[in-house]
C-alpha cells in the first residue's frame, strides 16, 4: 500500500468512536498528514533548487559560447584579381605563398568543395618555446566561387584549440590592384585572445600578399624580358 492508501486507512479508522483508541488514531493521522505534506514540500523545494543550480552552474559546453568574429586584409599592388585567383583557388598549394611550412593533400581534388588539406609547422602567438610539439590543423574546403573570387573553408581537426572555425577569403579589386580579405569566426580559444588571433592572421596574410605580389611581378618581368 502506498502512502496515500495508509493515510486513507488511518483517517477512516480515526472516525470509529472507541474512546482512547480513536484519540490515538487521530493523533497518528495528524502526525502522518503533517509529515507527508512536509516531505513533499521539501522535495519540491529541493527539486526547484537543483534545477536552478544546474541552469546557472553547469559548465559552458562547446558550441554554446558567442563566437569571435573578425577579419584581416592585405593589399597586392599592381596585380589584378584575376591574376591572383588561380593561386588562391589551389587549396593544396597554400605553402607556396602563406608562411605554413607543410601543406599535404589529405582528401579530394585541390580547389573542389570537400577537399581536405593538412597544414603544419606554423607559429602562433601563444607558442611555448619549451613545448616541442608541432602545430597542425586539417582544413576542409566548403564552397568556392570563381566568378566572385571567394571561397569558404573550415577547420575540422587540429591541436591548436580551434573549434567551429569557419573562414572566407575574398579578392576585392581596387584602383591600386587588389585587396585580399580573410573573414573568420571561431569559438573563444583557450589561452588565446581575439587580439592574438587577429595578429596571427594579419601577419600571415601580409606575408602572403607580399610573396604573391613579388612572384607575379617577377613572372611579368621575365616574360617581357
Amino acid at each position: 500500500m502506498n502512502a496515500s492508501g495508509w493515510l486513507r486507512c488511518f483517517h477512516s479508522m480515526s472516525h470509529f468512536d472507541v474512546g482512547p483508541i480513536s484519540i490515538i488514531y487521530e493523533a497518528i493521522y495528524a502526525f502522518i498528514t503533517k509529515t507527508y505534506t512536509s516531505y513533499f514540500l521539501t522535495l519540491l523545494v529541493f527539486s526547484i533548487a537543483a534545477s536552478w543550480l544546474k541552469l546557472n552552474m553547469e559548465p559552458i559546453q562547446e558550441g554554446s559560447q558567442e563566437k569571435w568574429k573578425s577579419k584581416a586584409t592585405a593589399e597586392v599592388k599592381g596585380v589584378k584579381a584575376e591574376e591572383i585567383w588561380p593561386l588562391l583557388q589551389d587549396f593544396f598549394g597554400l605553402d607556396k605563398w602563406f608562411p605554413t611550412p607543410t601543406v599535404i593533400p589529405v582528401e579530394g581534388i585541390s580547389g573542389q568543395p570537400g577537399c581536405v588539406r593538412f597544414c603544419a609547422g606554423f607559429k602562433t602567438p601563444v607558442d611555448d618555446d619549451a613545448n616541442k610539439s608541432v602545430n597542425w590543423t586539417k582544413q576542409k574546403l566548403l564552397t568556392i566561387d570563381p566568378t566572385n573570387w571567394t571561397f569558404t573553408y573550415s577547420i575540422v581537426d587540429g591541436n591548436v584549440g580551434f573549434h567551429s572555425y569557419f573562414a572566407t577569403w575574398k579578392l576585392i579589386p581596387n584602383a591600386d590592384g587588389c585587396e585580399i580579405q580573410w573573414h573568420y569566426e571561431v569559438e573563444p580559444v583557450q589561452g588565446w585572445t581575439l587580439e592574438y588571433l587577429d595578429s596571427f592572421t594579419d601577419a600571415g596574410l601580409k606575408v602572403m600578399a607580399k610573396r604573391i605580389e613579388g612572384g607575379l611581378k617577377a613572372m611579368e618581368e621575365a616574360v617581357k624580358g
